[in-house]
């Protein structure tokens, strides 16, 4: 199978127009009707729904489409780790993350091992948050940095906390809430309140539940969003109350919205990097020294 075919694929859905697919990948129509054509007929199955507009991906065409991802990715990190050692010898570390609080707490530790590592070059690509234990595991990225829900259970991934946190409720400056220096556990379950959903978060969103429950309570979950910039939407015109880590910043609209600290709450996470422990790639034993010996100082 050309690899192309599976890059038409995704484009494709992305797009969910035959036109516009030509045009971001500079061929005509005809030739990527012809190559999804093509992938229906070698995989003996209908993949896009031509019927609809847009054009909607088959049952079947969105798990091909969750697999072309990933095939996708293991492909664009050969052909850049093989380049690379053609030209230089350069070892590639391919990391992965979810959310700023991520990259907040791996930043610090960059500087001095790229001083210390000059030919180890460091790559980043945000995920979603329920893909990033999969992607390891794919071998996809060789390091993981995000919430250590996502690693809990996964027996083949080693991790190091980078940082322990406490989750806070957030709330606008119309919340009856607002002007508190702390919320109790009765306050915060008696409103209502907005998540991100489990096909964003994965393991954290049913995890943030079952702490709920162990507080005692069963959580009044009025709506869930796919994005922080929603979430923060729903906050500040539906009155609703969000959960975000104690060391988000959220300094950029501080007067409509607060972080404020819960009592007594299992709401607790960790900041984590994560990598498969049997992973070959020869920059990863030096950047998990550097982060443990900049620990232990």
């Amino acid at each position: 199978m050309n690899i192309e075919k599976i890059k038409y694929y995704i484009d494709l859905v992305k797009c969910r127009n035959f036109t516009e697919t030509a045009r971001k990948n500079f061929v005509s129509q005809t030739t990527i009707s012809q190559q999804i054509a093509s992938l229906e007929k070698e995989f003996e199955m209908q993949l896009i729904d031509r019927k609809q507009i847009p054009i909607e991906p088959t049952p079947a065409g969105w798990l091909f489409y969750e697999e072309a991802v990933v095939l996708w990715k293991q492909y664009n990190h050969m052909k850049t780790k093989m380049a690379n050692y053609q030209r230089d010898y350069t070892q590639i570390l391919n990391m992965e993350y979810a959310a700023v609080t991520d990259i907040q707490s791996i930043l610090r530790f960059i500087p001095s091992f790229k001083e210390s590592n000059p030919n180890i070059k460091l790559g980043l690509n945000k995920v979603l948050l329920k893909d990033v234990s999969e992607f390891l595991q794919k071998e996809i990225y060789d390091i993981a940095i995000t919430f250590d829900s996502e690693f809990k259970g996964k027996e083949d991934i080693k991790t190091h906390t980078l940082y322990s946190g406490r989750y806070c409720a957030v709330v606008s400056n119309k919340h009856p809430l607002f002007y508190n220096k702390s919320i109790s556990k009765d306050e915060l379950y008696a409103y209502p309140l907005v998540m991100l959903n489990p096909s964003t978060i994965g393991n954290s969103y049913y995890l943030m539940i079952e702490n709920a429950i162990e507080d005692g309570y069963d959580p009044k979950i009025l709506q869930t969003v796919d994005d922080i910039e929603t979430e923060l939407f729903y906050i500040i015109t539906e009155n609703l109350i969000g959960f975000f880590p104690d060391n988000h910043n959220l300094s950029y609209i501080k007067d409509e919205v607060r972080l404020i600290p819960l009592e007594e709450s299992h709401h607790t996470f960790k900041i984590q990097i994560g990598y498969l422990k049997d992973n070959k790639n020869p920059a990863l034993k030096p950047f998990i020294e550097h982060i443990q010996h900049l620990f232990s100082q």
